[in-house]
Formats: structure tokens, C-alpha cells, sequence
């Protein structure tokens, strides 16, 4: 398994924006109230990490 295995980055649509930041296995959500906000974010924690942003959509 190499390191990025365990890190990920997604931006998640629901009713807000938020970001989910996987670092080594450990999952923090951050919640965001613009949608340019939270690109800006994972945009960053993407970079740090080494990883894409992947963007989810959560249905009704």
C-alpha cells in the first residue's frame, strides 16, 4: 500500500458545500457555506496531500 492509498480529498453537494479530507486513514468533513470556498480548500488539501479532488453528489 503506498501512502496515498490512505489519503483522499472529496467535495461533497448536498444541501451546502463540505470537504471531506482523508489523511491516513482518518476522515475529517468541513463544512463550507459558497461552493468557491470549498474548492479553494480541497484545492489546498489536495496539493498537501498529493492527491485529486473527487466530487461527490449526495442525492435527495
Amino acid at each position: 500500500m503506498t501512502p496515498h492509498d490512505r489519503h483522499a480529498v472529496e467535495i461533497v453537494r448536498d444541501k451546502d458545500w463540505s470537504v471531506r479530507v482523508t489523511v491516513n486513514g482518518t476522515t475529517t468533513t468541513v463544512p463550507f457555506a459558497s461552493e468557491s470556498y470549498a474548492r479553494s480548500f480541497a484545492d489546498g488539501q489536495a496539493f498537501r496531500l498529493g492527491v485529486q479532488v473527487a466530487e461527490l453528489k449526495k442525492a435527495a
